[in-house]
């Protein structure tokens, strides 16, 4: 199928402008997802951000959204600079018009705009299994493997500590948790509600807690709990943490815009949009 001169291709660099076209990015999420979007968390995520406007494409044919690529703004900071932070969600392509590289075109239409900031920025995601290979072939994404969701019993928090003692140390990015607005955005997100306090960030889940956020590794040993805690960690052939029960893998996955070297990063799940 040949679609150029049949579609309209759209760049949206607001949030007034996004909310017009929320009925058909609703109906192309239900055909692509197979569930009703939650319009709750799509305003959490694309009209209340903090951190500003989104960046969107989108693909319209005779008058229906048949493609979507967006990134929302996330900033990540270090000791000593901000990066211009975006994080990839909600990537949909209509059944009938996939296979066309439409997602490829999307997708760079937004990063055109990124790239134009002429700013240090990073995008970033998760990828599932069907779309990480495109993200790497056709998208030019760095993907690492390493990342995994593991479950920490009480006893084995002190061999986590030094791990994340070690991430901080080397001055990785993440996201700046300190920064009232983002604490307060990011810990309110519809139906996933959890407190940072004293540089740790918990969700608590029956009998386990989520670690959605550290900034003092030391602060682990200050839970006093008897429950285990499941967290995101690089976790490969040579790490010391092999004894750690993986709950499964959480492929992470990045590109890079006017940036001189490539950022180191402390992946959290406050980073995330699942979490």
């Amino acid at each position: 199928m040949d679609i150029d001169g049949n579609v309209d291709l759209v760049n949206i660099d607001s949030k007034e402008e996004l909310l017009k076209y929320y009925s058909g990015i609703s109906e192309l999420f239900l055909e692509s997802f197979g569930k009703p979007l939650d319009k709750e968390l799509w305003e959490w995520a694309y009209l209340n951000n903090p951190f500003g406007e989104p960046r969107v494409a989108i693909a319209i044919h005779q008058g229906i959204i048949i493609g979507h690529y967006a990134v929302i703004p996330m900033n990540i900071e270090n000791k000593d600079k901000e990066l211009l932070g975006f994080l990839s969600m909600t990537t949909m392509v209509a059944i009938n018009f996939r296979k066309l590289r439409l997602f490829q075109r999307l997708a760079e239409m937004v990063y055109d705009r990124i790239e134009s900031l002429n700013l240090p920025s990073i995008v970033f995601g998760f990828p599932n299994d069907n779309s990480a290979p495109g993200f790497k072939k056709r998208l030019g994404w760095t993907i690492s493997e390493d990342y995994k969701v593991v479950s920490v019993e009480p006893h084995q928090i002190s061999e986590v500590v030094n791990v994340i003692d070690k991430l901080l140390d080397e001055n990785c990015f993440t996201l700046n948790m300190d920064n009232a607005c983002t604490k307060n955005w990011r810990t309110k997100k519809p139906n996933q509600a959890w407190t940072y306090d004293n540089n740790i960030g918990t969700k608590e889940i029956g009998q386990e807690f989520d670690l959605m956020h550290i900034t003092d590794a030391k602060q682990l040993t200050s839970l006093n709990c008897n429950k285990s805690i499941n967290m995101i960690l690089p976790i490969d052939s040579d790490t010391s943490l092999r004894d750690i029960n993986v709950s499964f893998p959480y492929r992470f996955g990045y590109r890079v815009f006017n940036c001189e070297t490539e950022p180191r990063l402390f992946v959290q799940m406050s980073m995330s949009d699942i979490f």
